[in-house]
């Protein structure tokens, strides 16, 4: 709680200084919201799973025996995945083939850890 300088009367105080304060207003926030967004949709996050998982470059056309969904969804979530800065794309003629970036290594490791805790907590 902090003193209001106007009437004396104490309010609400986040207890973060003002350095702190202006690290998280001054963050790209857009492109945080974007990587969540991304993989908040099951499927796109089975994708970057399944990517993760595999040796080496997944081609889309992989991708599609292990999802439920059509090809045309696939893409799209590629699509959505690499823009938000989770994928890389490689092009070899007329296929695309895709691997996780350090990004998504990244936050999957800390989803595998926090699933991990989950288990462990009563």
């Amino acid at each position: 709680m902090s003193e209001d300088p106007v009437d004396g009367i104490r309010g609400c105080d986040t207890g973060l200084s003002d350095e702190q304060l202006e690290d998280i207003t001054s963050r790209s926030i857009r492109t945080e919201a974007e990587i969540f967004s991304a993989v908040s949709n099951e499927t796109r996050y089975r994708i970057l799973l399944l990517a993760n998982a595999a040796d080496g470059d997944v081609c889309g056309c992989e991708l599609e025996p292990h999802l439920n969904v059509k090809q045309s969804s696939i893409s799209q979530s590629l699509s959505r995945l690499r823009k938000a800065g989770l994928l890389s794309r490689r092009k070899d003629g007329r296929w695309r083939y895709y691997d996780t970036t350090e990004l998504a290594e990244d936050l999957i490791e800390v989803m595998a850890v926090r699933d991990q805790r989950s288990k462990i907590a009563p």
